[in-house]
């Protein structure tokens, strides 16, 4: 067909001309819907964050942590630790926090931190590290920071930071 055939007979000819090659196209294949997937695991579903502060630890060679457990059904990854500690004469003080994922074997993660400004309190150490631990259903989280060795003590107050995300147990 051409233009002049559509021309004369006008465009409510052409509409229904078009109408008719429709309704003569064979049939659409059915269409599949894509299946739904949830990533459970995706860290940023079920973050985890915790602060404890620790005062009462002046004097002493040893600041120690006492965090929460991890949730029934739950497996806790822990992604960083940061905070920080004053000590007297600013010597860097040894950090672990223990797992005893997998066993009644506590694996032992080490950190420590770099100087910061001293005051009346002492030198304040800072720490933040990237780490990669994890923690089973119950179990409780303890850290510590040791001078233990050095002469030096814990002379203010101490912080520390746990963060990560937890995990769903089948």
């Amino acid at each position: 067909m051409t233009f002049a055939f559509f021309a004369r007979r006008g465009l409510p000819a052409a509409l229904a001309l078009g109408s008719a090659f429709l309704a003569w196209a064979p049939p659409a294949l059915a269409q599949t819907r894509a299946a739904l997937v949830q990533s459970v695991d995706e860290p940023g579903r079920s973050p985890y964050q915790e602060t404890q502060s620790n005062t009462t630890c002046r004097g002493s060679t040893v600041c120690a942590f006492n965090f929460a457990q991890v949730p029934v059904g739950k497996r806790l990854v822990l992604t960083n630790i940061s905070g920080y500690v004053d000590t007297a004469a600013g010597t860097l003080p040894n950090g672990f926090v223990s797992s005893g994922f997998g066993g009644s074997s506590y694996a032992t993660l080490a950190f420590t931190g770099v100087r910061g400004p001293s005051g009346a309190l002492g030198t304040r150490i800072f720490i933040n590290h990237s780490v990669q631990a994890y923690f089973g259903p119950s179990e409780p989280i303890n850290a510590s920071f040791h001078v233990n060795g050095t002469g030096d003590t814990m002379s203010g107050g101490a912080l520390l930071m746990l963060t990560g995300y937890f995990v769903n147990l089948p």
